[in-house]
C-alpha cells in the first residue's frame, strides 16, 4: 500500500468517478485503474462497486477513506516538521474568482513570494459548484468565492474577508446613464450580461428579475469579466459587477454606474478550506498573508 495509491483512491472516492479522477490528477484513466487494482490486491478487498458506469464505495472502501486521509495528513505533517528549519517549499492549488485574482491577488502574491520564494502556486478559476468535492478530495487546498451568503457545506470552514458593493453598469452614453434614478423596471428589454461561473452574486439580479417578472431582451453568459466590460463598453447591454472590477473603466469615462434605486446588493469575499484536513504551515502562511493584505486595503 503506497501513499500515491491512497492519494488516487481518495480522489476517486470523493469524485465517485475514475474518469473525473484521471482528469483531476492529470493521469491516464488506465493509470488510475491500475493503481486502484493494485491497492485492492494488496489489501485483499474490493474498494469500489462499479455498476452501470457508477462508482460507489464498499464498506471496506468507506473505512479505508478515513484512514487514507489520516495517513496523507501524517505524511504531509512529518515532511513539514522535518524540513521546517530549511526554507519552506512545496505547492498549493487554489481556486479564485477572476475579479479577486485581477484586483487583489497581485498585492497578496508580492508579499507571499518575498517570504516564501520556493513555494509553487497553482491558481484556477473558481466555480461555485464542485468546490465541496474538490476540497474534500485534496485536489485543491483553498478556495475563494464571491457570494452574498456563506458557503454552508458540511466539513468546510468559511471566513468572510470583505464585503464588496455591487453596481449596475452601462456604457457611458447609454440612455439610462442620464436618468436621475434607475430601478428594476427600467431593465425591461435590456440585454443583461452576466458571468457564468466567476461568482454566485449573479443570483441576486436573476432573483430580482424573476420576482418583478421583468422581460429582458436576453441574458448573455460570459466566462470572463473583462469580456463583459468590453461588450458593455461597446453598447451590447448592461451588467451587475463589483465596483472595483469596473472602477478603471468608469474613471476613464467608458462606463457609467447607473443611479440604482432598486434593491441594494453586495457580495462577500470568502475564503474556504476543508475543516477535517491538516492545514500545512505553507497553507497557514498563505492564508495569513491574504488576511494581512485584505485588512490593509
Amino acid at each position: 500500500m503506497e501513499l500515491r495509491q491512497l492519494r488516487t483512491f481518495r480522489v476517486v472516492a470523493t469524485l465517485r468517478s475514475f474518469n473525473k479522477a484521471a482528469l483531476a490528477l492529470d493521469y491516464a484513466q488506465s493509470t488510475v485503474s491500475e493503481q486502484i487494482k493494485s491497492l485492492e490486491g494488496s489489501l485483499g478487498v474490493r474498494l469500489f462497486d462499479r455498476r452501470n458506469r457508477r462508482v460507489s464505495l464498499t464498506q471496506s472502501g468507506e473505512m479505508l477513506l478515513q484512514y487514507a486521509q489520516k495517513m496523507i495528513d501524517i505524511e504531509e505533517e512529518a515532511r513539514s516538521e522535518i524540513t521546517e528549519r530549511e526554507e519552506s517549499h512545496g505547492s498549493l492549488s487554489i481556486r479564485i474568482p477572476e475579479t479577486v485574482s485581477t484586483h487583489y491577488l497581485p498585492r497578496i502574491l508580492k508579499t507571499f513570494r518575498e517570504r516564501y520564494p520556493k513555494v509553487g502556486l497553482n491558481f484556477a478559476r473558481c466555480a461555485f459548484f464542485g468546490l465541496e468535492q474538490e476540497l474534500a478530495s485534496g485536489i485543491i487546498d483553498l478556495a475563494f468565492l464571491l457570494a452574498d451568503e456563506s458557503f454552508l457545506v458540511p466539513d468546510t470552514k468559511t471566513e468572510t474577508l470583505l464585503n464588496l458593493p455591487l453596481v449596475v453598469v452601462a456604457r457611458a452614453d447609454h440612455p439610462l446613464a442620464s436618468r436621475p434614478s434607475v430601478d428594476i423596471q427600467d431593465l425591461v428589454d435590456e440585454p443583461i450580461l452576466l458571468p457564468s461561473e466567476d461568482c454566485s452574486y449573479r443570483v441576486a439580479l436573476e432573483r430580482m428579475i424573476t420576482t418583478e417578472n421583468i422581460e429582458t431582451a436576453v441574458i448573455l453568459n460570459f466566462n470572463s469579466i473583462e469580456a463583459i466590460k468590453r461588450c458593455v463598453t461597446a453598447g451590447v447591454g448592461i451588467t451587475l459587477a463589483t465596483e472595483i472590477a469596473v472602477r478603471d473603466a468608469v474613471q476613464a469615462g467608458k462606463l457609467s454606474i447607473l443611479p440604482w434605486t432598486g434593491e441594494q446588493v453586495t457580495t462577500n469575499l470568502q475564503m474556504i478550506w476543508h475543516e477535517g484536513k491538516w492545514v500545512s504551515p505553507i497553507l497557514q502562511a498563505f492564508m495569513k498573508t491574504v488576511r494581512e493584505s485584505v485588512s490593509a486595503l
